[in-house]
């Protein structure tokens, strides 16, 4: 299995991109959008959309939640979740990804951790409902498999590097809604950061969903 780093995930999704004739690109859940950007640098016309944008890496980013996208102002034949199908709804995931499916030549890539290898997920479900979230993502893409193609095309490992522990906990809890902190679990994050020396591996899947008759 391929192991990336950042720059190569991204050199990576893009490959997957350019293999299904991906043109116009929409990034849901872009965060600072730095792979719109990187997408816009190599000849895609990628725009990326979250509920807050923070120190924006791209001027094609627009502040708009997964069930207000005013997709009718774009001509979007490829849609991107990067990490953030299990950001939304489970109630909603279906419906969201049938409405982005509309056209026959639409197209949506899920990118998520696998479920049980990766250290990194595992330190987050110590203050995260992480396995549930994710596991929301995988039911509904079993729910859909009878109306659209869906397909695993790549898994591939990454590692998440943090500078130090204060680095770790405003990435990854300080910002989170969801996050359950206390002293007691501070202490046992900790010594499992420390133990890793801030560097936590991530094996990621790859879903296409389309619709079948391509």
């Amino acid at each position: 299995m391929e192991i990336v780093n950042k720059e190569k995930e991204y050199e990576l999704l893009k490959g997957i991109l350019k293999q299904h004739k991906s043109k116009h690109v929409c990034d849901i859940g872009c965060g600072s959008g730095e792979f719109v950007s990187f997408l816009n640098k190599n000849k895609f016309k990628a725009f990326g959309f979250d509920i807050k944008i923070e120190n924006p890496q791209s001027d094609k980013l627009f502040i708009a939640s997964a069930g207000d996208l005013p997709l009718k102002l774009f001509k979007f034949d490829t849609f991107v979740f990067k990490q953030s199908m299990h950001h939304i709804e489970k109630n909603y995931q279906e419906e969201l990804i049938t409405k982005l499916l509309e056209k026959e030549y639409q197209k949506v890539f899920i990118i998520e951790a696998t479920i049980g290898e990766s250290t990194y997920e595992k330190v987050k479900a110590f203050v995260l409902p992480e396995r549930e979230m994710r596991l929301s993502v995988l039911e509904t893409l079993d729910k859909i498999k009878g109306k659209f193609e869906v397909k695993k095309v790549k898994t591939y490992g990454k590692t998440e590097i943090f500078n130090n522990f204060e680095h770790f906990f405003q990435e990854v809890i300080a910002e989170n809604e969801r996050a359950f902190w206390n002293k007691e679990i501070e202490k046992v994050v900790k010594s499992i950061f420390d133990f890793h020396k801030g560097r936590f591996y991530q094996q990621m899947d790859v879903y296409l969903i389309q619709n079948p008759i391509q």
